[in-house]
């Protein structure tokens, strides 16, 4: 029923997906910028490698309130983080907090 009732609200739902779009669009941008790895998505989130200092970065990241996935464990995702995209102003603070696990795990 929930599931029902949220898409058939399709302003709430175009919302979202438009944030979506936004927020990987910043991430694209972050990566970009640092020089990462990453995997353009259809999905709402992303693939993003960061080397072997991921576990750094997640602890790091963690410390602050934010929670990223390690895909290290995956075949072909050495040093890989999944990121989550949605709503932009959740992504902006996220991505604040990875450049800065990212700078200080150099």
């Amino acid at each position: 029923m929930a599931l029902d009732a949220a898409l058939a609200d399709t302003e709430y739902l175009n919302n979202y997906l438009q944030q979506v779009k936004e927020s990987k669009a910043l991430l694209y941008a972050m990566c970009d910028r640092l020089k990462l790895t990453y995997w353009k998505s259809d999905a709402n989130f992303v693939l993003v490698r960061v080397g072997d200092r991921v576990g750094e970065v997640i602890e790091a990241a963690k410390a602050r309130g934010i929670f990223l996935r390690n895909r290290s464990t995956e075949p072909g995702c050495d040093g890989c983080l999944r990121i989550g995209t949605g709503v932009a102003e959740h992504t902006r603070r996220g991505l604040a907090v990875l450049e800065e696990a990212l700078c200080a795990a150099r």
